[in-house]
Parts: structure tokens; C-alpha cells; sequence
């Protein structure tokens, strides 16, 4: 039976370490069963405060960054400092039954971005070749109903830019890629 280390997890995580956890949990899984485990979580909640989704990309095809707030929010102590990746089309929204309190000395930064920031390295943005196949990193087909609403406001479906004239972006005829008004999407 393997060791595990045990890894403490907090909301204020980024979504990268949330992840590098469920692979060392599916990894150490996997050593103690005969055959294939596999974790299929579609949430994290850490001492009764929900985390959320694992996941801030859809299908492996739309990657996207949340700009909202649909709960009352405080920025303060001890973090003092909070940041919203957006892009100079997209909007951050506020519902009008909510409060963001930003404390003295605190701040919140809303960033304007045009790529994604949150790859850990190269590789993850491309589909390179495996022992066995080709890696699953990226896709540049819609295939499902897609849509940037809500708290998703900006999406980008990634085309590595050395092939972004040979790789068009599909959407098959018989799905449907909703963009709410204040959400943007750039390939």
C-alpha cells in the first residue's frame, strides 16, 4: 500500500494545485487496486466550504475566467488583494441584490487579459504525442451546447498561434454556443 502525504486544500487554492491533489489521490488509488481507478468529481468542498467546480474549462475546449459576483463578497485582511482576470470587452458583474465590500488598504484589480493565464506549461495548450497516441489537452471543435454566461465571461478556445491558419474553430450545425451580453470569447 502506498504512502500518501497528507495535502491540505483551501478555497483560496488555485484550481492547477486543487487538481494536482485528485491526480495524487487517483495515482495512490490506483497503486492500491488491481486494474483502472478513476475519481470523477465534478466538485471539491474543504472543511464544509464548497470549493466548486474542478473545472474551468468546458470539454477541454473553452477555457474560461469568471467575472461576477452573486454573493455578498468582502475583500480584506489577511489576502487584502483580489484579482479578476477579464478582457477590455467583457464585463464584471455585480447582481443588485449583492454587496463586494472592498476594506481600506485592500484592493480589487480587474485585469484585462488576451490569453489564458492558468497553463502550468507548454504542453498542456497543444496535443503532443504520448507513448501511446496523442495527449487530449485541447480541442477546437464545439461538439456539445457551450455557453459563456452567468460568471463566465471570458472564454478562450486555444489554437496554438503556429497553427491558428491551418486549424479552423467548429461549431457542428447541431449545437448551439450561447455568449450572454458582457461575456466574450477569443480564439
Amino acid at each position: 500500500m502506498p504512502a500518501t502525504t497528507k495535502k491540505n486544500v483551501l478555497p483560496s487554492n488555485t484550481i492547477e494545485y486543487q487538481r494536482t491533489v485528485i491526480n495524487d489521490m487517483a495515482d495512490d488509488l490506483h497503486s492500491i487496486f488491481t486494474g483502472t481507478a478513476v475519481i470523477n468529481a465534478a466538485s471539491i468542498q474543504v472543511a464544509g466550504s464548497d470549493v466548486g467546480t474542478i473545472s474551468d474549462v468546458d470539454d477541454k475546449t473553452i477555457y474560461f475566467y469568471y467575472g461576477g459576483f452573486d454573493v455578498d463578497s468582502t475583500i480584506g485582511s489577511p489576502a487584502k488583494l483580489a484579482e479578476i482576470y477579464s478582457h477590455e470587452d467583457a464585463t464584471v458583474d455585480i447582481d443588485d441584490t449583492f454587496t463586494v465590500t472592498i476594506d481600506d488598504e485592500c484592493a480589487l484589480i480587474i485585469s484585462d487579459t488576451t490569453s489564458y493565464e492558468f497553463f502550468s506549461n507548454n504542453t498542456e495548450q497543444t496535443n503532443s504525442q504520448k507513448l501511446v497516441g496523442f495527449a487530449d489537452n485541447v480541442r477546437t471543435s464545439i461538439v456539445k451546447d457551450m455557453s459563456l454566461t452567468g460568471k463566465k465571461k471570458v472564454g478562450y478556445i486555444i489554437v496554438p498561434s503556429y497553427a491558428q491558419e491551418d486549424v479552423p474553430v467548429d461549431i457542428d450545425d447541431t449545437f448551439t454556443l450561447t455568449i450572454d451580453d458582457g461575456a466574450v470569447i477569443i480564439i
